[in-house]
């Protein structure tokens, strides 16, 4: 009987541990993901408006000229 509870708190210590751990790991996840959503959302948004600046140009310019 001495033993049990030094039992349940080596089970309950590594408890913790896998919920801290598995913590961590979201929180990694999520930066992860974050920083890749970031980057295409610039990529995109870059594309795009290189995209409307050349319809602009090409609009622009009168129909005589080449």
């Amino acid at each position: 009987m001495a033993d049990s509870p030094n039992g349940a708190r080596s089970l309950l210590a590594t408890i913790v541990g896998y919920v801290i751990l598995a913590l961590v790991v979201i929180w990694l996840f999520n930066f992860v993901a974050g920083t890749i959503y970031w980057i295409l959302r610039t990529i995109i948004a870059i594309v795009v408006i290189l995209a409307l600046i050349t319809l602009y140009l090409k609009l622009k310019t009168p129909k005589g000229d080449p």
